[in-house]
């Protein structure tokens, strides 16, 4: 009976070294990936720094850049008053309009 013990015994520490060999390959095979990890980063990374963005989205960005270049915040500010006039002379414009076209009908009806 002790033999049957012994060979189980051996047979449960065989089967015990071939999974924890198991578990040292995979082990291995991560850290592997692991090192690998850094290289493949700066690979993405450089890629994508060196795709071009789309036709359209790079005359948006030129356009843009060309602007605020041009334009300083005191412009800005003049561009924003002048609006503001035009915005307010279209109104006024507008109302005598209105009041003309009322007057010349009153006038019509008398």
């Amino acid at each position: 009976m002790m033999a049957k013990l012994r060979q189980a015994s051996l047979f449960d520490e065989d089967y015990e070294l071939k999974a924890l060999r198991e578990k040292e390959r995979k082990l291995a095979e991560a850290h592997k990936e692991y090192q690998k990890l850094p290289a493949l980063l700066a690979k993405q990374k450089l890629e994508n720094d060196s795709t071009i963005p789309p036709m359209a989205e790079i005359r948006e960005r030129q356009k843009f850049n060309r602007f605020e270049q041009s334009l300083s915040r005191g412009q800005i500010e003049n561009v924003k008053r002048t609006q503001r006039h035009s915005i307010g002379m279209t109104i006024l414009l507008l109302v005598a309009t209105i009041l003309m076209v009322i007057w010349a009908l009153n006038m019509m009806t008398a």
